[in-house]
């Protein structure tokens, strides 16, 4: 399946994954912020989008590891903030982080991010926030 026909842009404003049946948010907080966020920011940022009913919903949250890897495919390239390539189809807004927190915590309390550069995941510490994004997701009802 093409990126064209798995990631529609609908009239809401909003990206479907057609294949997960999942919606995301085309910005990340950081494309829509101008800044970083830490791991609670995050949360706020989700809480805000939800507050306002982005793209018409109120129940927009963190994706989990395996949601961000959906996104991921080394044959779709778009630009991140610092003009490198990061593997997420073309219909997502460019300028975006590569660096995307998700809703996972080890037993340390800290909490994974995936590098939409290299498709790699590392835990972080809750704080960190140099060069951290989210990206968020719903499920399509």
């Amino acid at each position: 399946m093409s990126e064209a026909e798995r990631f529609k842009d609908t009239a809401r404003g909003v990206i479907e994954d057609t294949t997960n049946q999942k919606e995301w948010l085309p910005k990340d907080s950081y494309g829509d912020l101008g800044k970083w966020v830490n791991f609670q920011e995050a949360i706020n940022y989700a809480q805000l989008m939800n507050q306002i009913y982005a793209g018409g919903q109120s129940d927009w949250r963190l994706p989990n590891k395996e949601e961000i890897l959906g996104l991921y495919n080394e044959n779709f390239i778009q630009k991140d903030w610092e003009g490198n390539e990061i593997h997420i189809a073309t219909v997502f807004l460019t300028g975006c982080s590569h660096y995307l927190w998700s809703s996972e915590k080890n037993k340390d309390g800290e909490y994974m991010r995936i590098d939409l550069r290299s498709g790699d995941a590392e835990y972080m510490d809750a704080q960190e926030k140099e060069h951290q994004a989210v990206r968020l997701i719903r499920n399509k009802i």
